[in-house]
């Protein structure tokens, strides 16, 4: 009867368990459509609004350029840096956008994101990887590009680094994407517990039935790994 009992109050306390993650699995999911409906919104007002206001101004400084027999510098080089302005918000309103990113290639929106970056001239991002397209559902790839775009945005804001490594590879049925700058570093533990990014990034790897870490020292910068299994057959 003790065994009995005993083997019964595990199995209550598994099921317990298992009620708790299905629960919290299904709020993130709920917070991570609701998310996505806001940047969706966000992407096509940067479109709509932002994009043809920016446009417009474009139009008219070469309006004045051709006016101009001879023109200033200063005005050439407002009309180029609107050039490059309304170049980076298309980039970012098509990253934003949920239907888009039904379609995308983790690889290749990776890469964009780099491009992006090192567009700025001011760090030097790479990406290295044997996959040309992930064996991942949309979704899952949307999801991973989050916590990608959350990873070098943490770098690019608190670190101050000079160089950020993308590496995505094959291990044995799981693939390993990792993240490495050389910026200030951080304490961990402290950062997850006033971070709601780090735990979001540690929450969307857990739906995807992965795992995540970071290893940090001050002055020697950050590497964050990512494991999550690949079905080949997907």
């Amino acid at each position: 009867m003790l065994i009995y009992y005993s083997n019964k109050k595990k199995k209550i306390l598994q099921e317990k368990i298992a009620l708790e993650i299905h629960f919290k699995q299904e709020l993130l999911q709920s917070q991570l459509e609701t998310q996505e409906y806001a940047f969706n919104q966000i992407s096509q007002e940067l479109h709509d609004n932002i994009g043809q206001l920016l446009s417009s101004t474009k139009l008219l400084l070469n309006i004045g350029l051709m006016e101009l027999p001879t023109a200033p510098d200063a005005i050439k080089t407002a009309e180029q840096t609107v050039a490059k302005a309304i170049q980076d918000l298309r980039s970012l309103s098509k990253s934003l956008n949920r239907e888009w990113l039904d379609q995308f290639n983790l690889i290749e929106n990776v890469d964009a994101e780099k491009e992006r970056i090192n567009a700025s001239r001011n760090i030097e991002v790479t990406l290295g990887t044997v996959y040309k397209k992930l064996p991942l559902k949309s979704e899952s790839q949307v999801m991973l590009f989050r916590v990608v775009q959350e990873a070098l945005q943490n770098s690019i804001r608190h670190a101050s680094p000079k160089h950020i490594s993308i590496q995505i590879k094959n291990t044995d049925h799981h693939f390993e994407l990792t993240i490495q700058d050389d910026g200030k570093g951080f304490d961990i533990q402290s950062a997850k517990k006033e971070s709601l990014g780090l735990r979001n990034m540690e929450h969307r790897v857990q739906l995807l039935g992965g795992a995540i870490t970071w290893q940090s020292e001050t002055d020697k910068g950050t590497l964050i790994t990512i494991k999550i299994p690949v079905n080949e057959n997907a």
